[in-house]
C-alpha cells in the first residue's frame, strides 16, 4: 500500500457533548495513521516516553498514583453515601412491566 493510498484521517470538530470513548477511538485512529505514515519518528516517540517512564523511580509514581486516589477518593465515598440515603428515605419502588 502506497502512501496516497492510505485513508485521511480529518480531526472533527469537538461538540460539548462528545462521548470519551468516541474520543479515544478517534484519537488512536490518528495515532496509528501517524505511525503508518511516519513509521520513524512514531517509534522514535515511542522510544522516547518508554525511556522517561522506565527513568522515573517507582517511588514517585506510586507516590502520585496513591495521592491522587486517596485525594479522589473522598468525595466519591461522600457522593455514594449521599445517594444511598437519598434512596432509603425516599423508599421509591421500581417500576415494572406489566405484560
Amino acid at each position: 500500500m502506497t502512501p496516497d493510498e492510505l485513508p485521511t484521517l480529518t480531526t472533527p470538530t469537538p461538540a460539548p457533548n462528545r462521548n470519551l470513548a468516541c474520543f479515544l477511538r478517534c484519537k488512536l485512529q490518528e495515532m496509528k495513521a501517524y505511525a503508518r505514515r511516519e513509521p520513524t519518528q512514531a517509534l522514535a516517540a515511542a522510544l522516547g516516553v518508554g525511556l522517561m517512564v522506565n527513568l522515573l523511580p517507582t517511588r514517585v509514581v506510586a507516590g502520585t498514583v496513591s495521592t491522587v486516589g486517596a485525594a479522589v477518593l473522598r468525595p466519591i465515598l461522600i457522593s455514594l453515601g449521599i445517594a444511598k440515603a437519598i434512596e432509603l428515605t425516599c423508599n421509591v419502588t421500581p417500576l415494572t412491566l406489566k405484560p
